[in-house]
């Protein structure tokens, strides 16, 4: 039986490549400039570059396969690994690298064909290819299939051969990226070869594509795998070809592969001729290892179908709104003919400008001019999200509902290619289209684990009920923390790769401290290698044995830091912060009151400084006013008690003001960050979060040299250098990029409104979550989904192991466990007993993020049958990182 589609990626993001949105009129001055021909833009123009070749997101095994190039010119190792890859799965014992399918056609043609000849085909393509060299291309393709459009007909072929003996039967897997061909179809061809003495040569670029539609549609092929389909595809052939940028997500590389050692002799002396020496073909070593590990990876039974679901769903909703199109293997084709009648001539040029004009979006036209009218709209495998696709395919069913106002370009500049067109036109009078996505492609992905339920529940166990003590291999989607578990960019990574190592001051932390007093506005700069060293030593700076710090609310590492040095931390966070139901917006806020009366007790100079959080973790991820920051300041400067930021989540606090407060609507969060942070002394930073990295930390002081000098002796001998604070040049340099990419509206609404979206189907079941949904997470009420589990039996710890059992999906406890024991040994008991669902930076689509909100609605409905839990082990600080327990079973609750 077939695998069944998957409800989400079996897959999540590792790396990205940020996306530019250009406004309609930077759009129309980029459209005239390329003379309204898309092929002239670059992709720095484009916010959807709709191509599939090369453009896929690569594993990161495959990235890291590009370090491990062997540059030989002669016996590459890699070439030995991609030799042993390709008989593996194609099952072809000999190959010949080439740099490319162009590389391929010139080897293979000159190996077996001459100017003037006739070539049977069931593909139309290749005549860019053929047309050149004298050879004529003939399509035999079966035009009356209905499912295999690519099969051949057999009878024209047949009578081909006898009309003119050509030098082999050429073949494509899913041929012209539309066209699939049966198993059937390919074995009855290869049989017509052998009785004519021709070679059948077949092009497994997209071969996957091929097999996925004959495990799904051909007869007694419906129990193969993918991975047996491909080998049984590619058997049929005397011949196979692949460019490795399109099934095996390289961005470049070829090979032929074949059985006969004849061929191949003749295949790597041209190779030598032409392309390069026969083991590397014109290929670097690191693009054969690519090439390699992609081959391996691209028959991967989920990934398939998660992929073909994709293109399936795409052009299903184009076709639902009336788009003309034809069926693609990796996208839909447009009928450009069909979809502007009104324009008679290069109506697919006209269409690919007006899409372009209307909303970014690049549609390529490649090859020789008047082959067909149809625009391909391709989807660069693994590297978009569904949400992304189908608003891809909302621009265009938005054209196609105006598309009488698209007009007829003017060719100004003729040719046979389509690169070669120039037009000149009036722009199209449509309606511009916004995108409201994630602002990044997939760049790299990493796997994730596919567990089944005797698995996680043997695992949950293992792990002592603790959520932390699992192994990330056998967690699915992980949403314990958001802390360094990042999708970096690709601009991050390039800066991280080009920076100098030194233990002096280096030109990345001048960067750093330049992107922080550009963000931040802050003069006094000391990087940490991560958030809780910069808590410890503000804490041991600011703090005197027995001084109160009052804060919104405690968090974890913060309290027991300020402990240690002595301080006794006061909670002054409003009432509503502890009420999850309430539907207070502002609920980080300070209660002033509160904050007075701790003041009027103690005095001004017994209280160290405010421990003033932004977009409150344990709270719910509530954010704070920008009121109540002004007004704290304010009383705290009539005082003179410093404000201390916890500035962790500090640009996803700028968000919530600038989405709900109405004099900030029209500010950029850059603008309001900075801001914020007037209203502050100093500020720790767990760079993990914000700063869109995956390691590091940050103190900072406004102006005040006295404290910068105190804490610069503790940087020397807790952390590191004052100019590296323990951190490599390298991760100084990707911090100062985070910094920058932080503070894009596009990025931070994106990542904020997912967490909207994941309570919003929770909430619409009934589950119980923490009101209003706060900036970076989602918290389950443990209290109110289980209120038959007393607080002391720890019913967030268990309902976060419930959800790990039940979906694979690993949350973290916030209540009871995390808030630990008073002095006399009782346990606080919180008013908040919550389970986090946290979102990591650009990682998880919402697809992902669906299905865990369809597991905890299946728990909610049989959550009468779960108890509490005890403690095992319990260590005396924190001790939810830690911790063991077993479960309470049913008969001792009943006692």
């Amino acid at each position: 039986m077939a695998t069944p589609v998957p409800v989400h990626e079996p897959h999540k993001v590792k790396t990205v490549r940020p996306i530019v949105f250009p406004p309609i009129d930077e759009r129309k001055r980029n459209l005239a400039a390329a003379h309204f021909n898309v092929f002239n833009l670059t992709p720095q123009q484009v916010s959807f570059d709709m191509v599939s070749y090369g453009c896929g997101a690569m594993s990161q095994e495959q990235l890291a396969g590009q370090l491990v190039g062997d540059e030989a010119y002669a016996g590459a190792r890699n070439f030995e690994t991609m030799n042993a890859v390709i008989t593996r799965v194609l099952g072809h014992t000999y190959v010949c690298p080439t740099h490319n399918t162009l590389g391929s056609v010139k080897i293979l043609l000159h190996a077996f064909a001459d100017s003037g000849q006739l070539l049977p085909s069931n593909a139309r393509g290749r005549v860019d290819l053929h047309a050149p060299r004298g050879i004529e291309l003939r399509d035999v393709r079966d035009h009356a299939a209905t499912v295999f459009t690519g099969n051949f007909d057999l009878d024209r072929l047949a009578a081909v051969i006898a009309e003119r003996r050509p030098p082999f039967i050429g073949a494509q897997t899913f041929a012209d990226g539309q066209h699939p061909v049966s198993l059937a179809n390919l074995r009855a061809a290869r049989e017509l070869a052998d009785r004519h003495g021709l070679r059948l040569v077949l092009d497994v670029s997209r071969v996957v594509e091929n097999a996925w539609y004959i495990q799904r549609f051909e007869a007694g092929m419906g129990d193969r795998t993918i991975s047996e389909l491909v080998k049984l595809i590619s058997k049929t052939a005397h011949v196979v070809m692949m460019d490795g940028a399109q099934d095996a997500r390289a961005n470049t590389g070829g090979f032929l592969a074949t059985d006969n050692p004849a061929d191949h002799e003749r295949f790597i002396n041209d190779i030598v001729v032409f392309e390069g020496l026969h083991t590397y073909g014109g290929m670097a070593g690191r693009t054969m290892e690519v090439i390699a590990r992609g081959l391996t990876e691209m028959c991967d039974e989920t990934t398939v179908q998660w992929a073909m679901q994709q293109t399936e769903r795409f052009t299903a909703r184009l076709r639902e709104a009336g788009v003309p199109i034809e069926r693609g293997c990796d996208g839909a084709y447009l009928q450009a003919d069909r979809f502007l009648p009104q324009v008679a001539q290069h109506p697919a040029h006209a269409l690919a400008s007006a899409l372009y004009q209307s909303s970014g979006v690049r549609a390529l036209l490649q090859g020789l001019v008047g082959r067909d009218e149809l625009l391909p709209l391709q989807i660069p495998r693994l590297a978009m999200t569904n949400r992304q696709l189908d608003q891809v395919a909302d621009a265009v069913i938005a054209l196609y509902r105006q598309r009488e106002r698209v007009p007829a370009l003017e060719l100004e500049q003729g040719g046979d290619w389509h690169d070669q067109l120039r037009f000149g036109s009036v722009f199209a009078d449509v309606e511009n289209f916004s995108f409201d996505c994630e602002p990044w492609l997939i760049h790299t992905i990493e796997s994730i684990a596919m567990t089944t339920r005797e698995q996680r529940e043997r695992a949950i166990r293992e792990a002592g009920w603790n959520t932390f003590l699992l192994r990330s291999a056998e967690v699915t989607i992980d949403l314990l923390t958001d802390s360094g578990t990042t999708a970096m960019s690709t601009v991050q990574w390039a800066a991280y790769d080009a920076a100098l190592p030194t233990p002096a001051t280096s030109s990345a932390y001048l960067e750093f401290a330049a992107a922080v007093r550009d963000t931040y506005g802050y003069d006094f700069v000391l990087p940490t290698h991560q958030g809780r060293a910069a808590e410890q030593i503000l804490s041991e700076v600011m703090i005197k044995p027995g001084q109160i710090v009052p804060g919104n609310m405690y968090f974890t590492t913060t309290k027991v830091h300020q402990e240690y040095a002595g301080g006794v931390f006061a909670d002054v966070i409003v009432d509503e912060a502890h009420e999850p139901a309430s539907e207070f917006r502002w609920k980080g806020n300070i209660d002033l009151a509160k904050l007075d009366a701790l003041v009027q007790e103690h005095g001004a100079a017994q209280i160290a400084y405010i421990s003033f959080e932004l977009s409150v973790n344990m709270a719910g991820g509530q954010p704070v006013s920008m009121d109540n920051l002004r007004e704290v300041y304010a009383y705290t400067r009539k005082h003179g008690i410093p404000v201390m930021f916890d500035a962790t989540r500090a640009v996803e606090n700028a968000y919530m003001i600038q989405k709900f407060d109405p004099r900030y609507a029209s500010t950029s969060v850059k603008d309001i960050l900075h801001e914020i942070m007037l209203y502050g002394d100093g500020a720790t930073v767990s760079g993990k979060k914000d700063f869109l990295i995956n390691i590091g930390g940050l103190l900072t002081f406004k102006d005040n040299a006295q404290w910068a000098r105190k804490a610069e002796a503790k940087l020397r001998i807790y952390e590191g250098g004052v100019r590296d604070g323990g951190l490599p040049a390298a991760d100084l340099a990707a911090m100062a990029q985070g910094l920058r990419e932080m503070v894009d509206d596009r990025y931070i609404r994106a990542r904020v409104e997912q967490s909207v979206r994941l309570a919003g189907w929770l909430k619409a079941a009934g589950v119980p979550v923490v009101e209003p949904t706060g900036s970076h997470a989602v918290f389950v009420d443990a209290r109110r989904f289980l209120p038959h589990v007393d607080q002391d039996e720890y019913p967030a710890q268990r309902l976060a192991g419930e959800i790990y059992v039940e979906t694979g999906v690993r949350p973290m406890e916030r209540g009871n466990v995390s808030k630990g024991r008073d002095h006399d040994g009782n346990n606080y008991r919180p008013a908040l007993e919550l389970v986090r669902l946290t979102l990591s930076r650009r990682v998880y689509s919402d697809d992902h993020l669906r299905a865990v909100a369809d597991g905890i609605i299946r728990l909610w409905q049989r959550r009468n049958q779960i108890t509490g839990l005890r403690f095992v082990y319990e260590p005396k600080d924190l001790r939810f990182f830690q911790g063991r327990f077993e479960p309470i079973t049913a008969m001792e609750t009943h006692a």
